[in-house]
């Protein structure tokens, strides 16, 4: 019996040994970092750690160590396992969400979009309403051919931000692709309300108007974009389009014939009055 309580006493100690050394570990490692000795603080969460892994408030405090010394990748995994072990704990969610933006970032400008994805959709799984995150992820599946997933995302964002006109010139030529063309023509139509100085984005409109048949409005926005940029072929060879099925062969043919001034060789200007020579208008 006496063996038995000297074991109990033996082990209580210990443990309470193992607790002091831990605090005294991490608190010694918080003076240190607070004092700017960044290596010597890394040694001593990492020593406390070593006595009780599972303590997230020491992770925490080592990955932002770890940041502060530029090192974001092993400041992120620290993050990571104090949020495993605590998933509330919104501070260093905070931290790991900004981190996982920040370095997508740079991931995506070296050309490593996949990678980028991958980081921006940690970031919205830690908060769904990140609309840099969501938008960052929309426009890189966009790139990567993903355009639903793409079109998904930025639909999100617009939702939350309807004054985003990258995003509805986006969504538009997504939609477009996707044969969505009243779609299309609604996220356009957004995008020159909320910058009426867009010459390609009223051109743009004009060719989806002309894809689904409404003529008059086609026209009257190809008329704008030649407004705003008057040497613009690709307009003129458009509104050119829009008269024509429309049945006004000679606007029509007026619109080609400017193209065919200032571009003697544009193939379809030449292409298109040849037709309406053929049919004899």
């Amino acid at each position: 019996m006496k063996l038995r309580y000297l074991l109990v006493i033996a082990a209580v100690f210990a443990f309470m040994t193992g607790c002091a050394t831990t605090a005294s570990h991490y608190e010694l490692g918080m003076q240190y970092y607070e004092s700017g000795k960044l290596d010597d603080a890394i040694e001593e969460f990492q020593l406390s750690l070593s006595v009780t892994p599972s303590d997230p408030v020491v992770h925490k405090a080592l990955g932002d160590v770890f940041a502060d010394k530029g090192l974001i990748l092993e400041a992120i995994s620290e993050w990571e396992v104090a949020v495993n072990l605590r998933p509330a704990y919104e501070e260093v969610k905070g931290k790991l969400e900004a981190s996982y933006v920040t370095l997508g970032k740079e991931e995506f400008d070296k050309g490593r979009t996949k990678d980028a994805i991958e980081l921006w959709k940690k970031a919205v799984a830690l908060n769904p309403m990140n609309l840099e995150a969501r938008k960052r992820l929309g426009l890189a599946y966009l790139s990567e051919k993903d355009t639903d997933s793409g079109i998904l995302e930025l639909e999100f964002v617009i939702d939350k931000n309807p004054t985003d006109a990258l995003i509805y010139k986006k969504l538009g030529l997504a939609y477009f692709q996707k044969g969505r063309f009243e779609d299309a023509a609604k996220a356009f139509e957004n995008l020159v309300r909320i910058d009426p100085t867009d010459a390609m984005a009223y051109n743009n409109l004009g060719s989806i108007y002309i894809k689904i048949k409404k003529y008059n409005e086609a026209i009257g926005v190809l008329q704008q974009a030649i407004k705003l940029d008057p040497d613009k072929t690709e307009i003129l060879n458009n509104l050119g389009n829009a008269y024509f099925n429309k049945g006004d062969y000679k606007n029509a043919r007026a619109q080609w014939a400017k193209v065919i001034q200032m571009k003697p060789l544009d193939k379809t200007a030449r292409d298109n009055i040849k037709v309406l020579d053929e049919m004899g208008e």
